[in-house]
């Protein structure tokens, strides 16, 4: 989409790679994140995530030893039906939204994140240091 090429600085209709995870606590799902980057920086990067469950080792594979999050927005929404599913949440409960993208030292963006998590099972604290 055009939003998505523009968090990731490419063309309209670039090739990407699409990771979908489910994150879980105490065998309780938390979180479904979509995670977006492009295919050919990173080919075969989801391939590298379902062997390693680790963005930042998916990075490192392909050469990026430190990156850092360029944006992070939280936003509220009503759980869709997949997720609803995904997460065992009944339809109509709330989700919070994170969307973020990180970016290189140089500041080029490396992926683009869309996560969802269960608003009743999690706490979000931000501290500035």
């Amino acid at each position: 989409t055009r939003e998505l090429a523009r968090q990731l600085a490419l063309k309209t209709g670039a090739p990407l790679i699409r990771i979908e995870a489910l994150r879980l606590a105490d065998r309780t799902p938390i979180c479904v994140g979509t995670t977006w980057l492009a295919a050919e920086r990173f080919p075969e990067a989801g391939r590298i995530y379902e062997r390693t469950r680790s963005m930042t080792k998916v990075l490192e594979h392909f050469g990026v030893r430190d990156y850092r999050r360029a944006s992070t927005r939280v936003t509220a929404a009503i759980v869709d039906a997949t997720d609803a599913i995904r997460l065992d949440l009944a339809l109509g409960r709330p989700v919070l939204v994170v969307d973020s993208t990180d970016v290189d030292a140089d500041g080029k963006p490396l992926l683009t994140t869309r996560a969802r998590f269960a608003a009743e099972r999690v706490e979000f604290v931000v501290e500035n240091n």
